[in-house]
């Protein structure tokens, strides 16, 4: 069953591709912060992470034509071109980080509501956690992303 609010990303999409400036403007301002927390939760850097926000933001209007909502959801696709951006800003630093970066200050600035004390306890867990399931964490709880 197609998620009503995806399928809606899909038209939207399909405006953009049309050149509809309006579709723009409803993808980024529905995506950008979630994005930034995205990329402030693995970068630690805010510079950083609004600049690959914005090279997400540039790519996907490059690439819109290439999207095609029969094989997948905008959602999905626009999250694989975040995911490569990441992946391509640390092939050029040459800097590997992981969850083990994450202070407890940008975890409550990504309006995470976990109170003091608990954070270690919880970043514990998390690095107890595989690589995909960090991500999928990442994604659901830092990024505010749905399961569907």
């Amino acid at each position: 069953m197609i998620n009503p609010l995806q399928k809606d990303f899909n038209k939207i999409a399909d405006r953009l591709k049309q050149g509809d400036r309006k579709a723009g403007e409803e993808i980024f301002n529905y995506f950008s912060p979630k994005i930034f927390r995205y990329f402030m939760i693995r970068l630690a850097d805010r510079e950083a992470a609004q600049d690959l926000s914005q090279d997400v933001f540039l790519k996907l209007v490059g690439k819109i034509e290439g999207f095609n909502a029969d094989l997948g959801n905008f959602s999905a696709w626009f999250w694989q071109i975040a995911k490569n951006t990441l992946i391509d800003y640390y092939r050029k630093k040459v800097v590997l980080v992981n969850i083990d970066t994450v202070s407890p200050y940008l975890i409550a600035e990504a309006q995470n509501p976990i109170k003091d004390g608990k954070i270690e306890e919880i970043m514990k867990t998390i690095n107890g956690f595989s690589e995909e399931e960090q991500e999928v964490f990442s994604l659901r709880h830092l990024s505010g992303l749905s399961y569907n």
